[in-house]
This record gives structure tokens, C-alpha cells and sequence, in this order.
């Protein structure tokens, strides 16, 4: 089999997280041999980074780099850019699938070799994420043509795990809406997400819950290894805490300056505490960094932080800004006792290494995983956060480790089971007959 999984954005960490998880459960569904070929936004900077995956180009997204679509976008203020995209997407998928002979401008080019593997493909997928909202328009619109051209081609998307919505009463969200309700299968990580999509398509047959992908990544003996030492103790050795920081603009009320102020301060008290009170060292690392071709960089976020820590602490804080595949995070994710995350694929990332994790939440998707772990307490949301109670929630979160630790470990091998139930969803809707599961007489 052929497997297209569109519109992934692998220089994000999280998101490339996101395709490794997909790969394995694509594969334990369909068998080794099976063929996945990512679609990104950014597919030659993303081979640089992991020259062991294809990559193809994110055709509607090429051909609106184009300066006849932009000037038209321009004249119409957006109202007729999908429609053009759209309609040369689809008369180049057409010469591609029945006029191959037929010579025309941009022929043998990036976007030309893309659609041969959209035809070639037996099966589309739409990368798992948090990008179908009205928060997130602009995302919404650059795939559209995407799906339309799917459903053109007879291979409508399967859409891996979301969370969804809410949902605009806007042109673009009714096109949306037509592409949910012909989709084959539509996972999400949660009820609401559900709801939202009920909302707009008034259908849910199509739609499954289960936990994001990226907990098929859990390490139970790991965590196993982790339980026993953690019993065992670890005298003369000083507590080694991650702290995962992003930029962030939308500090609702608060505005930029002074929720930025917040933020960066809550996180410097924070760090200073676990140096000071706790014997800590302190090491600021993420999933987005060391891509100096991609917009985010964390690390430098980080660095901003670093401002607002004395003097005196500054020896037992580190700035890692390495650039980390899935795999050699996982591994540096391991040589630590506890996390602070702002990203919830860092947050997911250390959970799934048995690593208790504090968050900082800027989406409502963090705040649901923390209560479905029970965890609800030690929730911070980042255009509220201040430093005093974020200090003393800190100190908490450090004095209850042991209930903690308990239930995220109990609670992330509840969600390993339910992202490695998409596998059997898969195999009973999709996989050729010989993979079929045998039925039980």
C-alpha cells in the first residue's frame, strides 16, 4: 500500500512527533511494507532534517506562492483564491492521470510529482493536530483545495486525531463541512472536539475517539525502570527538571506586553525555586528548536526567560538548543525527574517516558489531557498565570510527586491503549482483504 499523510509541518517538533506515532500505527495496521509518503509544508528543509522519511511538496501551498494567484487574491480580497487554487490543482491532476503526454507549463516540477503520488495512493491522511478552528482559519483555508482535490481523485481524507472546533458560520467552514461529512473516518482526541463536529456536519457516524496518536510512543519499561528507582531513591544526586517554553502572542485581556511579562517571570520563579528550595538543576529544552529555518524557536524563548533569573541561580540553569529528531528527544527526555511544559507534545513526550509533567496551557487541548489523567489541579493557563501563585504551585506539584507520578503513569498507559486502538479501527475499515482480522465464528 500507498499512504499519503498531507499537510504535515515536520520542522515543529510536536507535529514531527506526530508523523513517527502515525508511521507505527500505519504500519501495524497495513504491515512493514507499507509505503507512507508525507505532503508538508516545507518538504526540502524537512528532508534535511529526516533524510529517512519521503517527502513530496504541499501542492495547493506551492501554487499559491504564485505571483498570477497572489495578485488574485489581492484584487478579490481572498473571495475567489480557492476557487482558482482549486481549479489548477485539479486540471493538473487531471493531466497527470490521463494526459501525461501532454506538455505544459511547470511539467516534471515539484508540484507535477506531488500529484502522482496523491494518484498513485490507496489511501489519504490528514496529519493528526489542532487546525480545523475558527482560531485557526488561515490554516483551514490553505487546505481545502487539499481535501476537494482528494475527493476529486475518489480518496476522500482520513482525518487523525484532532481536536476540533469551535467552528465559524463562515463560506470556509461550509466547505469544511461538505469535506467532514465524506470523509471515511474522522478521529478525535476528545468529546468536545465530537461535539464541535456534530455541530457543523450534524453527523458523527464517521467519527471515533481515541487519544493522541503520539501516546503509542509510551515506553512501558521504561516507566517500569522509572517506578523502581524512584522507590529505590537516588541519594547524593541532584533532581534534574526539563522546562519546555514557546513564544506566545494571545494573552487575551492582558495584551502582549504584559501577558509576555507574566509569563516569562512566572517561569523564572519557578526555575529559581526548584535551584533554590529544591537542590534542582534546571535545563530549558523543546520540540521546536535548532531549525533555524523554521519561525518558532524556543529556545530563544528561553533565553528571554533567563532575564528574570538572579544572578546567584543562573550557574544551575541550561539553555539547551539543540536541534532533536523524535527519537534522540525521547532519549534526553530521560534523563530527567520531572518537566514544566508549555508545548503538550513535549508535555505528551515526557509522559510517555514516565516523566510527571507541570503544564502551562495556551490551548483548551493541554487542559483536556490533564483531566482526563485527573490532574486537573495542576492546571496553569498561560494568559492567567502569575508568578507568586505559579511559584507556589510549583512547590505542590514537587511535594505530591508520588500521587502524581502514579496517576500519570496509570493514566498514560490508559491512552497508550486507546491511540493503539486506532490500528484495529483501521485494519476493519481499510486494509486489503488478507489483513482483514479473522472472524470469529
Amino acid at each position: 500500500m500507498k499512504i499519503i499523510v498531507e499537510t504535515t509541518v515536520f520542522l515543529n517538533g510536536g507535529d514531527a512527533a506526530i508523523q513517527v506515532a502515525t508511521k507505527r500505527i500505519l504500519r501495524t495496521a497495513f504491515g512493514d511494507n507499507v509505503e507512507v509518503v508525507f505532503a508538508d509544508m516545507d518538504e526540502k528543509v524537512a528532508a534535511k532534517y529526516y533524510p529517512e522519511s519521503k517527502f513530496i511538496c504541499f501542492p495547493s501551498a506551492q501554487i499559491r506562492k504564485s505571483i498570477a494567484v497572489r495578485l488574485v487574491n489581492r484584487l478579490t480580497k481572498g473571495r475567489l483564491e480557492f476557487k482558482v487554487i482549486y481549479s489548477i490543482v485539479i486540471a493538473m491532476t487531471f493531466v497527470e492521470r490521463y494526459l501525461r503526454w501532454l506538455k505544459y507549463l511547470g511539467y516534471g516540477g515539484a508540484v507535477a510529482r506531488a500529484l502522482r503520488e496523491y494518484i498513485a495512493a490507496d489511501l489519504i491522511v490528514s496529519t493528526g493536530g489542532t487546525y480545523l478552528s475558527k482560531k485557526h482559519l488561515g490554516s483551514v483555508a490553505l487546505r481545502l483545495p487539499e481535501y476537494a482535490r482528494d475527493i476529486y481523485l475518489g480518496k476522500p481524507p482520513i482525518f487523525f486525531t484532532q481536536s476540533m472546533g469551535p467552528f465559524g458560520d463562515d463560506r470556509i467552514f461550509r466547505r469544511l463541512a461538505i469535506i467532514l461529512r465524506k470523509s471515511p473516518l474522522i478521529l478525535v482526541r476528545d468529546q468536545k472536539s465530537m461535539a464541535f463536529a456534530k455541530e457543523l456536519t450534524g453527523y458523527t457516524g464517521n467519527i471515533e475517539t481515541v487519544a493522541d496518536s503520539v501516546f503509542v510512543l509510551t515506553d512501558q519499561n521504561q516507566i517500569e525502570k522509572r517506578r523502581a528507582a524512584s522507590r529505590a531513591g537516588t541519594p547524593g544526586r541532584r533532581p534534574r527538571i526539563a522546562v519546555s517554553v514557546r513564544p506566545w502572542a494571545d494573552f487575551g485581556e492582558r495584551g502582549l506586553e504584559v501577558g509576555r511579562a507574566k509569563y516569562h517571570q512566572s517561569v523564572a520563579r519557578a526555575a529559581a525555586w526548584l535551584v533554590e528550595e529544591a537542590g534542582a538543576e534546571v535545563t530549558f529544552v523543546s520540540t521546536c528548536q535548532g531549525i533555524p529555518e523554521y519561525r518558532f524557536n524556543d529556545s530563544d524563548t528561553a533565553r528571554d526567560v533567563l532575564k528574570y533569573l538572579p544572578d546567584h541561580v543562573r550557574d544551575s540553569v541550561v539553555v539547551d538548543s539543540q536541534f532533536r529528531n523524535t527519537e534522540t528527544l525521547l532519549r534526553k527526555i530521560d534523563e530527567f525527574d520531572g518537566a514544566i511544559c508549555t508545548r503538550m507534545h513535549m508535555c505528551i513526550l515526557c509522559l510517555c517516558r514516565g516523566v510527571p509533567v507541570l503544564p502551562i496551557c495556551y490551548e483548551r487541548k493541554t487542559a483536556d489531557l490533564f483531566q482526563s489523567l485527573d490532574l486537573q489541579e495542576y492546571i496553569t493557563f498561560i494568559d492567567k498565570i502569575e508568578p507568586d501563585s505559579f511559584r507556589a504551585l510549583v512547590e505542590r506539584w514537587w511535594q505530591d510527586q508520588e500521587s502524581i507520578t502514579e496517576k500519570s503513569w496509570r493514566g498514560t498507559l490508559e491512552l497508550r491503549d486507546s491511540a493503539q486502538s486506532t490500528v484495529g479501527i483501521l485494519k476493519n475499515r481499510f486494509a486489503p482483504v488478507e489483513l482483514q482480522p479473522e472472524t470469529v465464528s
